[in-house]
């Protein structure tokens, strides 16, 4: 049966089989393996019809808690669709027996094999793009990318009949495609806002430690400001490099936004005609970033804030630029003129 190609508009993912996969992965090899994470690895692979897809293979670990993670996340999938979330493509799930040797005797073992395949992002996981403001990303990249993960985590958190915790944001799980557009990923431990409660206590640990708010750490408290706590540092990580949160745990907060503001400044203006503009943006992402980490929860912002905030400096840009825009608008169009009428000559 040949494979269907599925289109953006469709909720509906393919059921593969582990056979195909392996071929289309040459044997889950280590030539086509993209990434790696906690719960499994990634291989690229590419269909009979060419279409190129990520394939994430779940380890092999205790099946009570692979079923949990797996149900989790394809859970979840289904349920989302957003240009900055990962999209599924499809999935597999089989069991068989094979036959292993024990001291002499052959016994039958059972092996559950579990995949999720997703939409093939080109650039890769973010934490692969992050650089110091010195070098790697301009800043009107690096900004698209911040603006893209809060509209992701804004559908998450809001867009939803039943909002999405996503338990454990970071770099490595937030994907870029071939236009650097972000699409957050791997919702293994995601958790959704339970109607009657707030917040959810939890007694076991999970997620990525250098990422967790104070709450988690001590009482093990999940809500909506987990996540918030963890887009702060994401945000000082792409606007400073992997090491900007160490810095600003260093230092007072306004002596790391001046650092930074400065940083950019001077980089910004060899670039840019609105270099006081776009540093007023990154001055405003830094702000909103140092306040996401507040020690208390229901200080942090939320995430609906977050985006209005950043719409009101894209606003002040735009503004700034139109009258330059109508004035190269109307030098272009005079300049045409005066060469239409030399050519009647």
């Amino acid at each position: 049966m040949a494979e269907r190609k599925l289109h953006h508009t469709s909720v509906v993912p393919r059921d593969f089989s582990f056979q195909l996969l392996e071929d289309i992965t040459d044997g889950f090899s280590k030539e086509h393996k993209v990434g790696s994470g906690g719960y499994g690895d990634v291989y690229k692979g590419v269909l009979h019809d060419g279409e190129v897809i990520a394939v994430k293979k779940l380890n092999p670990m205790m099946l009570a808690l692979d079923d949990e993670l797996f149900e989790k996340e394809f859970n979840n999938l289904m349920r989302v669709q957003h240009q900055n979330i990962v999209r599924l493509l499809g999935y597999c799930y089989e069991t068989k027996h094979i036959h292993i040797e024990i001291d002499g005797q052959f016994h039958l073992a059972k092996i559950t094999n579990r995949a999720l395949c997703f939409e093939y992002l080109q650039h890769g996981s973010l934490d692969k793009h992050l650089y110091d403001e010195s070098c790697g990303l301009d800043w009107c990249t690096r900004y698209k990318i911040i603006k893209g993960i809060c509209e992701g985590l804004n559908y998450l958190h809001g867009g939803l009949n039943k909002p999405v915790f996503h338990l454990d944001l970071k770099p490595s799980n937030i994907l870029l495609d071939k236009n650097m557009v972000p699409k957050i990923a791997d919702f293994g431990l995601s958790r959704f806002l339970l109607e009657t409660k707030s917040d959810i206590l939890t007694e076991t640990m999970k997620g990525t430690v250098a990422y967790m708010p104070p709450e988690y750490l001590a009482q093990r408290q999940i809500s909506k400001e987990y996540d918030i706590f963890s887009l702060g540092i994401i945000i000082i990580q792409i606007i400073t490099g992997p090491e900007g949160h160490s810095k600003y745990l260093k230092g007072s907060p306004q002596e790391f936004i001046d650092l930074v503001h400065n940083k950019w400044g001077n980089r910004i203006q060899t670039t840019s005609m609105y270099t006081e503009e776009y540093c007023q943006q990154v001055k405003r992402c830094i702000e909103i970033a140092i306040n996401c980490l507040e020690i208390e929860r229901k200080k942090r912002p939320k995430i609906g804030d977050i985006i209005y905030d950043l719409t009101q400096t894209e606003s002040v840009i735009h503004e700034v630029s139109m009258p330059f825009s109508e004035e190269f608008k109307s030098t272009s169009l005079l300049q045409e003129g005066r060469g239409g009428g030399e050519e009647k000559k």
